[in-house]
């Protein structure tokens, strides 16, 4: 399933419409942030109070599980990276964020939705709604996938919903994310390619 809505076009729409007053307001918890490849965060506290854009690069989100990382989901342009977990149950298995190429990132302070701005144009609330809602169509997509695909099924899906994530990547964190032995993703890439 392809999103049909761009995250950034989305943000930028709701903040040319907005009033002065208002765009000071969402100036106070938008910011943008340049990561290079191989940048980590791995602050709870900051991974919990922000929402992530990738604009342009890729990141993958992470877990350690007995000494192992256990990938969690991918984002490239226009995707999000957002850690809802964290804001519910403050888990035993903190995120990590990797930026897997130089990024560039619009961060969204998640105070957004526990503290109102009193914001005058109820666009820019259905535009960041917009947001999340993509957001739960991709976790829903992903769900689907990992419980009524077949491993064949699960790669082809990862492969063409991000294009460049073999280059970005490394077989095991492809694995990890869809559930599946590196094993099983040689085996169907030499199936699907043989030498």
């Amino acid at each position: 399933m392809e999103l049909k809505y761009n995250n950034i076009d989305y943000l930028n729409k709701s903040i040319s419409v907005l009033p002065q007053e208002d765009k000071e307001k969402l100036k106070s918890i938008l910011s943008e942030n340049f990561y290079k490849k191989g940048e980590i965060i791995s602050s709870v506290k900051e991974i919990e109070e922000h929402i992530y854009i990738i604009s342009q690069g890729g990141a993958r989100v992470f877990y350690l599980k007995d000494g192992k990382e256990i990938t969690f989901s991918f984002a490239f342009d226009q995707d999000l990276v957002l850690c809802l977990n964290s804001q519910i149950n403050k888990p035993e298995l903190p995120k990590i964020i990797e930026f897997l190429e130089d990024s560039h990132v619009i961060t969204i302070n998640i105070n957004l939705f526990s503290q109102p701005l009193k914001i005058r144009d109820i666009t820019t609330a259905q535009r960041i709604n917009r947001i999340l809602l993509d957001y739960s169509y991709f976790l829903e997509e992903r769900i689907i996938n990992l419980q009524c695909r077949s491993a064949r099924e699960r790669y082809e899906w990862v492969v063409t919903r991000y294009p460049r994530l073999l280059q970005r990547a490394t077989l095991g964190q492809i694995a990890s994310f869809l559930g599946i032995t590196q094993e099983t993703i040689s085996r169907i890439r030499s199936e699907k390619y043989p030498l």
